[in-house]
């Protein structure tokens, strides 16, 4: 599984973990939007090859998505903005996650059949 560093993160987007456990190269960032009420929380773990991403609102968990088979998760940054782009191989089916850090927090998630 491919996956950015700490110093990845803080490079793209001036955040540190605020979670980290080597032993399962496991971290989690937290990400408030500029208007306070919308948060997102995503984490990783290189050794579960899992990704978790939690949408908050005003303080209220809304929205939860979790997957393990992670193939690879990158940072990217483009025109429209910045995230986490995240790859799942699922028995041979794929999955992706793209989470948007920058300018705004948006997460979108979908699996596609191959067959």
């Amino acid at each position: 599984m491919n996956f950015p560093s700490t110093d990845d993160f803080l490079e793209a987007f001036g955040i540190e973990p605020v979670e980290e456990d080597p032993c399962m190269a496991y971290c989690r960032y937290v990400k408030t939007a500029a208007s306070g009420e919308l948060q997102i929380d995503i984490s990783f773990s290189a050794v579960t090859e899992s990704f978790q991403v939690v949408l908050r609102c005003s303080g209220r968990e809304v929205a939860t998505i979790s997957s393990e088979k992670v193939k690879s998760i990158e940072l990217w940054r483009d025109g429209s903005g910045s995230g986490v782009y995240v790859v799942f191989d699922i028995g041979g089916v794929t999955s992706e996650a793209w989470v948007k850090l920058e300018p705004e927090l948006n997460c979108r998630w979908w699996t596609l059949r191959s067959e």
